[in-house]
C-alpha cells in the first residue's frame, strides 16, 4: 500500500509539471500524506523485578546485563514522550505483581501503584497474578489507574466477564484498541484455590469477537496484549489464536518468557516479547499514512541501552518508602528454634543438613507431591536457635522462587539425582536434597560418585512410572542445569518457597515447643 502510494504520487508531479495547473479535486488528491508514529514499550514476566541492577560489578565496572528496574523504565518512557510529543503508549503483558518479597509482602500492590506512577496504559493478567486469590487481584484492580485486561475469564457457568476485556487510546489523533487474554493454564499455573468460580474461555473464540468489535468501533490498529506465550507443549498460545482469527496487528506477549527482540511475522500478525524480569523494554513504532496502518518496526532497549537513561528520582524514592515499610515485615517473629539450622554453603552443596530437610519437608507437606528435589545452591544462609524472624527466612531464601509441582518418571529422578551429585564431594549448587525420597552416593573411583538405591516413600524407584514432583520454578525450567525438567507439564504453582517454609514452622510450633529438626538419612554415602 505504502508504495503504491508513492508511484501515484509521483505520476500526479509530473502531470502537473506537463499541464501546468490542475482541478482543485486533482490538487486534493495529491496532497502530501499525514505520516504519524507512534511508539509503544512493552514488559512482560517482570515478576516484582522492581529494583534495578545498577552498581558496579566486582571489578568496578559496570554490569553488562541486569534488571533495568522500575525507576530507570520510567526515565525511558518520559524520555520517549519528550521526543515524541507525548505519542507514546506503555503496556504490560501480566505476570508483573507477583514473585519477589517487595511485591508479595503487599500482596501485588506495591507494584500496582508504582505502575500507577509510571503511566502504564494498561496490563493484562497473568497466571501468577492470580496467587494472592481473586479477592486480592479485584483489590488490585481497585488500587490501578489502568485497566487491566481479560476478555476471556468470566464467572463459572456464565457469559459474566470479570475484567475489562477492551480499552481504546486515542494516541496522537490515532485510535489504538487493545484487547487481553488470560492463559486458560492459570488453572493449574496458580494454585486451583485462586481461579475458584472462575472459568477460562477458549482464546481464539473470545478473540474473534474482540477484533469484530474493535473493527466496528473503526480503531486504526488492534493490539492483543496476551499472557499466552508460544510455548509448542501449551494448547493455547498466541499462534493457535492467530491460526484462527485475522485483523490483529500486534500481539505484545507474555507467558513464556521469550525474548524476541525483531519481533515474529505470523499470518500477517507481529508478535513480540521481551523475556522476562525487566532485562529489555520492547519498543514497538507504529506508523499511520492518513489514518492507516503502513509500517511496524520493533526492537528491544536492554540494560546497557538502557543506562543511558535517568533513573526517575520521584519513582526511587517511593521505591526506598516501600523497602523501609517492608523491613516492618522483615522483623515479624516466625516462632522459637531450639536448634541451630545448617545452611552452611559448603554443606548445603555437599550433603544432607536439617534445614535442607526442612526446606524440602515443608514443600512436600503443601503440595502432597510424590518426591520433592531443590537445589542446595537455592539455601543462602543457616539460622541460628532462638528467636526465627521473617528476615532470618527472607535471607535463607531470598530469590524470590516458586514451588511448583510437575510430571516426571522415575527415569527423570534417576537423571536429576545423577546430575544433582556429578561433581560430589565437592560442593556444587546443583546438589540436591529431597524430600519422600533417599539415595545412596557410592563411590565409583578416586574421583568420582554414582547413585544407586533409590527410594520413594519406601519403595524402589519404578523408572518406567510417573510421578509428581515439587521442585522450585528455577530448577523446572532448567536452571542450574536440570534440562531432564525442561518442558515438562506443569500440574501446579503453590507459591512462593520462603512462604511455605513459614507456615510449615508455624504448624510445626502449634505444640508450644521450641522447633527441633535435624537428618534423618535421606542422603547417604558408600565407600
Amino acid at each position: 500500500m505504502r508504495h503504491k502510494g508513492i508511484r501515484i504520487l509521483g505520476l500526479a508531479l509530473t502531470l502537473f509539471m506537463l499541464v501546468g495547473l490542475l482541478p482543485a479535486a486533482v490538487m486534493a488528491e495529491t496532497a502530501e500524506p499525514e505520516i504519524k508514529t507512534i511508539y509503544i514499550t512493552h514488559t512482560n514476566d517482570t515478576h516484582g523485578r522492581v529494583i534495578g541492577d545498577d552498581a558496579p560489578g566486582e571489578d568496578g565496572k559496570p554490569v553488562d546485563d541486569g534488571v533495568i528496574g522500575f525507576a530507570r523504565y520510567k526515565g525511558v518512557i518520559d524520555a520517549l514522550k519528550a521526543a515524541n510529543e507525548d505519542m507514546v503508549l506503555a503496556l504490560d503483558a501480566g505476570d508483573a505483581t507477583h514473585g519477589t518479597n517487595f511485591a508479595t509482602l503487599s500482596n501485588g500492590q506495591s507494584v500496582i501503584r508504582l505502575f500507577n506512577d509510571m503511566g502504564i496504559a494498561a496490563m493484562g493478567i497473568g497466571n501468577h497474578d492470580f496467587n494472592y486469590g481473586f479477592d486480592d487481584l479485584q483489590v488490585m484492580m481497585t488500587e490501578a489507574d489502568f485497566p487491566l485486561l481479560a476478555a476471556n475469564v468470566v464467572k463459572e457457568g456464565t457469559t459474566e466477564t470479570v475484567f475489562e476485556t477492551n480499552r481504546i487510546f486515542e494516541v496522537g489523533g490515532i485510535e489504538i484498541g487493545v484487547f487481553g487474554l488470560a492463559t486458560p493454564e492459570t488453572k493449574v499455573k496458580s494454585s486451583p484455590v485462586n481461579t475458584e468460580g472462575l472459568e477460562f474461555l477458549d482464546p481464539a473464540e473470545v478473540a474473534a469477537a474482540q477484533v469484530a468489535e474493535l473493527e466496528e468501533a473503526g480503531v486504526g490498529a488492534i493490539i492483543l496484549l496476551a499472557h499466552l506465550g508460544i510455548d509448542e507443549e501449551s494448547e493455547f498460545t498466541s499462534k493457535y489464536v492467530l491460526d484462527q482469527v485475522e485483523g490483529i496487528d500486534l500481539v505484545i506477549d507474555g507467558h513464556s518468557h521469550h525474548e524476541i527482540p525483531d519481533g515474529e511475522l505470523y499470518n500477517d500478525s507481529l508478535i513480540v516479547m521481551a523475556g522476562s524480569y525487566l532485562e529489555n523494554i520492547g519498543l514497538v513504532s507504529m506508523t499511520f499514512t492518513d489514518g492507516e496502518l503502513t509500517e511496524t518496526a520493533t526492537e528491544h532497549i536492554d540494560f546497557m541501552e538502557a543506562q543511558q537513561y535517568e533513573a526517575d528520582a520521584e519513582l526511587l524514592a517511593s521505591i526506598a518508602a516501600i523497602e523501609e515499610e517492608n523491613e516492618r515485615f522483615t522483623s515479624v517473629e516466625v516462632g522459637e528454634l531450639g536448634v541451630h539450622l545448617d545452611g552452611e554453603r559448603e554443606d548445603v552443596r555437599s550433603k544432607e543438613t536439617n534445614l535442607g530437610n526442612l526446606i524440602t519437608d515443608s514443600m512436600l507437606a503443601a503440595t502432597g507431591a510424590d518426591v520433592v528435589i531443590t537445589n542446595g545452591g537455592g539455601i543462602r544462609a543457616s539460622i541460628e536457635a532462638g528467636m526465627i524472624t521473617m528476615g532470618d527466612l527472607l535471607t535463607v531464601l531470598p530469590f524470590g522462587n516458586m514451588v511448583t509441582v510437575i510430571d516426571v518418571t522415575g527415569a527423570d529422578i534417576k537423571a536429576a539425582l545423577e546430575f544433582g551429585a556429578s561433581d560430589y564431594p565437592n560442593p556444587a549448587g546443583k546438589f540436591p536434597h529431597v524430600a519422600n525420597l533417599t539415595y545412596e552416593l557410592v563411590s565409583q573411583d578416586d574421583e568420582t560418585y554414582g547413585v544407586q538405591n533409590i527410594m520413594v516413600g519406601g519403595e524402589p524407584l519404578d523408572e518406567a512410572q510417573s510421578y509428581t514432583l515439587a521442585t522450585n520454578d528455577f530448577m523446572a525450567i532448567g536452571g542450574d542445569g536440570y534440562t531432564m525438567f525442561e518442558g515438562k507439564e506443569q500440574l501446579m504453582l503453590q507459591g512462593l518457597m520462603v512462604d511455605i517454609l513459614r507456615d510449615y514452622i508455624v504448624e510445626l510450633l502449634e505444640s508450644g515447643e521450641p522447633l527441633e529438626y535435624s537428618t534423618d538419612g535421606r542422603i547417604t554415602v558408600v565407600e
